[in-house]
Order: C-alpha cells, then sequence, then structure tokens
C-alpha cells in the first residue's frame, strides 16, 4: 500500500496541478482503487471533508504554501507499484482535465462528500465504505479491456 504523500508526487508528475485539484485526484484515486482492488485502499491516510470538497490533511499541509500556483514536480523516483499507478492513471483520465472548481462542484454532488461533510463543524472522515459502493456504482472500467 502507497503513502498518501507518494500517491501525490505521482500525481504532480503526471499534470500540473495546484493543491486544490490536487486533493481532489488523490479522492479519486482512492475511489478509483477501491473499485478495481475490492475496497483495498490506495493509501491509509483519512480522507476528510473539507468546505472545498475532500482533502488529505496531512497533504494539504504539505503543499499549501503553493497556494493557487501549480505544485512543481519533485526529482526522483516513485516507489508505487503497477496496482497503484493504475488506479491513479485511471483516475486522471477520467478527471484530470477537470479544472480545481469544477472538481469541487462535482465531490459536492456524491454521496461520500455529502455524508461526512457537516458546515459548521471539524470535517468528518469520508468512509471508505461509503466510497467504495458509490464509486462501484459510478465508475466503469469494463470496456477497457476490450479494445
Amino acid at each position: 500500500m502507497a503513502k498518501a504523500q507518494e500517491v501525490a508526487k505521482y500525481i504532480i508528475k503526471s499534470l500540473p496541478v495546484d493543491n486544490l485539484k490536487l486533493q481532489k485526484l488523490l479522492y479519486y484515486s482512492q475511489g478509483v482503487h477501491l473499485v478495481l482492488h475490492g475496497k483495498s485502499p490506495l493509501f491509509p491516510e483519512d480522507i476528510e471533508a473539507w468546505d472545498y470538497g475532500p482533502v488529505v490533511p496531512d497533504v494539504y499541509r504539505s503543499y499549501k504554501h503553493h497556494g493557487f500556483d501549480v505544485i512543481p514536480p519533485a526529482d526522483g523516483l516513485l516507489p508505487l507499484g503497477i496496482e497503484e499507478i493504475d488506479a491513479v492513471d485511471k483516475a486522471l483520465a477520467c478527471f484530470g482535465e477537470m479544472s480545481g472548481v469544477a472538481l469541487i462542484q462535482q465531490t459536492h454532488w456524491e454521496k461520500p462528500w455529502r455524508d461526512a461533510y457537516q458546515p459548521g463543524r471539524p470535517s468528518g472522515k469520508i468512509s471508505i465504505d461509503v466510497m467504495h459502493d458509490y464509486f462501484t456504482d459510478s465508475l466503469d472500467f469494463s470496456d477497457e479491456d476490450e479494445e
């Protein structure tokens, strides 16, 4: 299992992102991995429901000094496995072209964030079970192997 920081670094190397967009792509990467690998998480860190959508707090704090600027990729190899890379690549293919604002709007319509978010209260943890059930119903990768 990867660490959320490692997945974040892979996303940052893969396409230009600011911290806002990075957080949403981490959420979707987790969702894709849960669907592809029988509820097995991509990374163990919690995802929380914040005002602007799903956030991995530790990763957010690591990159918040970039503000709304694109985060520059770091040098070095990333210790992700084939299955982890596959899940992240699928998430990026589905959601990577969307803007951070569009991703916020989309996540706010989705059950995992809605169930965990409580305005004016501390951030709620987004449930792995709810993510798995929601993304199993909303993502379909079955036609990819038919090409």
